[in-house]
């Protein structure tokens, strides 16, 4: 029996033979999608969550033609045999809801983990302005472990270079300085940023609240958040003054919301349940939106869905920009890949930047438990 004829015999009998509506549509496909197959384990760091949206693709397209004709970093995995099938980007667009609602099904469904530490690795990238109009991209490489008796971390700046060609042709119009002292728009010359990578450097902390959601939390604060999205919801809204996670500027309630709960959904040790919870209250607002196939910051193919902000002016005569906050999930796993700010409409720091660049990203190499920490 072909995959066609196979979804056709599986079609619920209470949808009938005749056209299905919106709403019944979308339940029957998130739990459709949950019934998949399990993520595969990984050696050593033991990934809290998993979800298989390539997979999918292909069943989500099928049933779509069935209810509408009767009615550091890490590489990218081989493909297996599961993965001939098309992804997303190549048969059908899912709305930001669907993708939502399909990861939170998976999310749910993954086995408890533990270890004694909480271990992430993460790459970021920013691009800013030198004074000669050329833009330059700098690199940095973050760990951390975290546990119930302290934090550690292990960063090291990886250096800059020329964001394009073009960049690259001006800055050796200048000389290739080894230096470069940052345009900060309305506001002159900023820092001076390096050329050369430095050597890493370790910390540690004893304090107990590594993470922020709307405010430093612990361990034990992540351990206990509700597992409905409704209670996650209000317990994240008690800390919502109408600004930013990061300063005093105004910030819409949905757009604070995406701000704090991707980072709750990438790299922070909470429950099956409660990440499941998240992908469902995103799922629920009604700015966010899909954006599709992309490529992240390390080539690694993923879905994104995203949501627009106010970039921040430096003073009165810089001009307001828009970002376009972006989570990406891996199409095979559904591990987040990271985020991104693209420029919508250029302002502030992103002055002088074509609209479409990705202006920051945080790739997620690792985020998982672990039993051992670097020295």
């Amino acid at each position: 029996m072909n995959p066609i004829d196979e979804l056709r015999a599986a079609r619920p009998a209470h949808l009938g033979d005749g056209p299905v509506d919106e709403e019944t549509r979308r339940a029957e496909l998130a739990h459709a999608m949950a019934q998949g197959r399990p993520a595969r384990r990984r050696r050593n760091l033991r990934p809290v969550w998993g979800l298989s949206l390539a997979g999918a693709a292909a069943a989500v397209t099928a049933f779509a033609v069935l209810t509408a004709g009767t009615g550091g970093g890490t590489a990218p995995r081989a493909p297996s045999q599961a993965l001939t099938q098309p992804k997303v980007s190549e048969t059908v667009k899912l709305s930001a809801q669907e993708v939502l609602l399909v990861a939170a099904s998976r999310a749910e469904r993954q086995p408890a983990t533990s270890g004694e530490f909480w271990h992430t690795e993460t790459l970021a990238r920013t691009l800013f302005t030198a004074p000669g109009g050329y833009v330059m991209a700098t690199e940095q490489r973050d760990e951390m472990w975290v546990s119930n008796n302290g934090q550690w971390s292990r960063s090291q700046y990886l250096g800059a270079e020329p964001a394009t060609d073009k960049d690259r042709a001006k800055w050796a119009a200048v000389g290739s300085p080894a230096e470069i002292q940052q345009t900060v728009p309305g506001k002159g010359v900023g820092r001076l940023v390096p050329i050369a990578a430095n050597k890493p450097y370790t910390d540690h902390h004893a304090g107990k609240e590594a993470f922020w959601l709307g405010r430093n939390v612990t361990l034990a604060d992540l351990a206990s958040l509700p597992e409905d999205e409704a209670g996650l919801k209000a317990w994240l809204l008690k800390y919502y003054e109408g600004k930013d996670t990061e300063g005093d500027r105004p910030m819409a309630e949905d757009a604070w919301l995406f701000r704090v709960s991707a980072g709750l959904i990438t790299d922070m040790p909470v429950s099956a349940r409660v990440r499941g919870a998240a992908f469902r209250m995103l799922a629920a607002l009604p700015s966010v939106t899909s954006v599709g196939g992309v490529t992240d910051s390390q080539g690694r193919q993923g879905t994104a869905i995203a949501m627009e902000t106010e970039a921040k002016a430096n003073n009165a005569d810089t001009a307001q920009g828009v970002l376009q906050d972006r989570l990406i999930i891996d199409e095979e796993s559904g591990r987040a890949l990271g985020r991104e700010s693209v420029v919508v409409k250029p302002g502030g720091l992103q002055v002088g930047l074509e609209p479409g660049t990705v202006w920051s990203s945080t790739a997620i190499l690792e985020a998982g438990w672990t039993d051992t920490r670097k020295r």
